[in-house]
């Protein structure tokens, strides 16, 4: 627009400067006629207008984003998409970037069904839909982040940890962020926002309810501890309880069977486990060790 109005003027200024420099000369026949020395720049008046037409006409939309058209304050609703487009001389083209975005709440607060107070960092990634670029330009302009989603986040944040104890935010992590998801899109669904994902990091909550989840947590495993070491314990007792059980059991047998031999052979066969293959030696000679004759 800018561009034809300034050849416009550009094109006024040659013409009145090419009337007034005309000059009246004496031609052979002594008659006098109007001479236009600076003639060869009219066409100018008329090119540059044409030009500026043509330039102002002729608009690019970059990729990922959606051209949307605004004539005299007014706006088109019929978006441009990717690539070159001639338009309307006169209209002014807005990209809109209908990319995936960042939006970043810090340090919100919450307060949990047990009434702690939970602190955290949301990251939520969003885009705009394309098919309602013109009405969201149109309705609500384009900083939808600070004005619509960035409100809509916290309370979303503090609508759903209300229905979660402390524990269950920790627990439950994946599931409080779907929530949150979930109640997110309804509330931007209407400016034309959807929520491709929701992430909540630096999540923790005030210093002496922090430490007393750490002291739960020790005790817990110190307990667990415990519970494994008698579980130990009991199986190692009932094990010796067993093997003393099988020792009592083979002396019983082996006293049966001692009594019911006289204990004679019992004798000689622990003499010769004992015995380390040497005859003894007296003074009538070597004397056998045992008799092992029937």
């Amino acid at each position: 627009m800018f561009l034809i109005i300034a050849f416009t003027f550009a094109a006024i200024f040659l013409a009145i400067f090419t009337y007034v420099y005309s000059e009246d000369r004496q031609n052979a026949e002594g008659n006098y006629a109007v001479v236009k020395p600076y003639r060869k720049f009219a066409p100018l008046a008329v090119i540059l207008p044409v030009v500026a037409i043509i330039v102002e006409s002729i608009t690019i939309v970059p990729a990922g984003y959606i051209g949307v058209q605004q004539t005299l304050g007014s706006v088109n609703m019929e978006t441009l998409g990717e690539g070159l487009h001639f338009v309307n001389p006169i209209s002014h083209v807005r990209d809109v970037d209908v990319r995936v975005v960042k939006a970043q709440l810090e340090k919100a607060n919450a307060g949990t069904k047990d009434l702690q107070v939970v602190h955290t960092d949301i990251v939520v990634n969003y885009r705009i839909d394309g098919t309602k670029a013109a009405h969201i330009y149109k309705e609500f302009g384009l900083d939808l982040q600070d004005k619509i989603l960035i409100p809509a986040i916290n309370e979303s944040f503090k609508a759903v940890t209300a229905h979660y104890n402390s524990e269950e935010l920790i627990t439950k992590r994946d599931e409080v962020s779907s929530s949150i998801q979930q109640e997110l899109q309804q509330k931007v669904l209407p400016y034309g926002l959807t929520i491709s994902t929701i992430s909540m990091v630096n999540f923790g909550f005030s210093a002496e309810y922090q430490q007393a989840i750490e002291q739960k947590v020790i005790s817990t495993q110190a307990t667990l501890k415990a519970e494994q070491d008698l579980k130990r314990i009991t199986v190692e007792a009932q094990q010796a309880i067993a093997k003393a059980k099988g020792e009592a059991e083979a002396i019983a047998i082996q006293s049966q069977a001692i009594n019911a031999g006289g204990g004679k052979d019992y004798v000689n066969l622990k003499a010769i486990e004992k015995w380390d293959g040497k005859l003894p030696n007296t003074m009538a000679g070597t004397v056998p060790f045992v008799n092992v004759s029937k």
